[in-house]
């Protein structure tokens, strides 16, 4: 198990991982600590951690075939009271994973990945729901020539696999990436539309485009926006949950204000929140919120609001994002 560093701290707040990112038979495989793309060649890093070096229950990444290859060291994980994200970037069944001691401790997100880029189609995620085990969704914004269409096509496959929440990230793809996609996709003679959209247009603004229309499109199916866990046994899920929520929208007035977002105190609060591992909701009903560092007036009305799903000042920022 080693420390990782995610490229979108605020959208995966998982700072370690079990096993090295496998590399795919063909195609390419989504990363998403580094949001790059992993083609077959990526030999593995054989260096790996039984995990023994760990002093207190952590929240860690997990891909698919580790929980086959590593599967004792991720039952003394869990068991440990380890919280696990698993990457379903492969075939699994809920009852490939090793027994849960606590409720909510495993969360699944699927990779997505449009057409073009080697995406798949996303594995059934209701028997993972009915195990106790949340599934949703990892959407990966690559660059596409009807980037709208695309997003509609992910989230609306994330709904009908049964994804219960949806975090949309933005995917690195470096010229090195694109020219190779163009001569896996098309040969030497290339495509004129992909090479302008790929080297002639702005990709920040693209996906950018992207995230809030996949925002716009789960918030009309009723899809959660953020992880909702993995919970361990010092830090409940809902918890977790609630932190991931905050972080979110940090990152989302960051995008929205520039250098006079307050963002920093939404993450700042979320931060505090999951270091105090306090129950979130016994804090509100006790109306106890504001014994956590962080949660000044605005921030707690903010948070609030955020965690309802409605009111002021979240409904003012949700608008703002949406409509832009």
């Amino acid at each position: 198990m080693r420390r990782i560093e995610p490229s979108y701290p605020d959208l995966l707040p998982v700072h370690y991982r079990l096993g090295t990112v496998p590399p795919p038979a063909a195609g390419a495989r989504l990363d998403p600590v580094t949001m790059r793309l992993v083609w077959p060649e990526h030999g593995q890093d054989q260096r790996l951690h039984d995990g023994s070096g760990v002093r207190r229950p952590v929240q860690l990444l997990v891909h698919a075939r580790t929980v086959a290859t590593q599967r004792e060291t991720l039952a003394a994980l869990l068991a440990a009271g380890c919280g696990v994200l698993l990457l379903l970037d492969e075939e699994l069944s809920p009852s490939d994973v090793p027994e849960r001691c606590v409720a909510g401790q495993v969360v699944v997100a699927a990779p997505w990945l449009p057409e073009l880029w080697h995406g798949r189609p996303i594995q059934p995620l209701g028997p993972w729901n009915e195990a106790g085990m949340p599934a949703g969704v990892f959407l990966g914004l690559a660059p596409v020539e009807d980037p709208a269409a695309a997003v509609a096509r992910g989230v609306t496959a994330a709904r009908e696999a049964g994804a219960t929440f949806l975090v949309a990230i933005p995917v690195c793809v470096p010229p090195l990436d694109r020219r190779r996609l163009l001569e896996d996709r098309f040969g030497t003679e290339g495509d004129e539309g992909l090479e302008d959209l790929f080297f002639h247009c702005d990709l920040g603004e693209l996906t950018l485009a992207m995230e809030r229309g996949a925002s716009r499109l789960a918030h009309v199916a009723g899809l959660a926006e953020h992880l909702p866990g993995p919970a361990t046994s010092l830090l409940a899920g809902e918890t977790f949950a609630a932190a991931a929520a905050l972080l979110l929208w940090a990152r989302r007035l960051d995008i929205l204000d520039g250098v006079a977002s307050v963002g920093w105190q939404l993450r700042r609060a979320a931060q505090a929140l999951m270091a105090s591992r306090q129950d979130v909701a016994a804090l509100l009903r006790e109306d106890n919120l504001r014994v956590i560092p962080g949660f000044e007036p605005w921030v707690e009305a903010f948070a609030r609001s955020l965690w309802a799903g409605e009111g002021q000042p979240f409904d003012e920022v949700r608008r703002r994002w949406l409509v832009g």
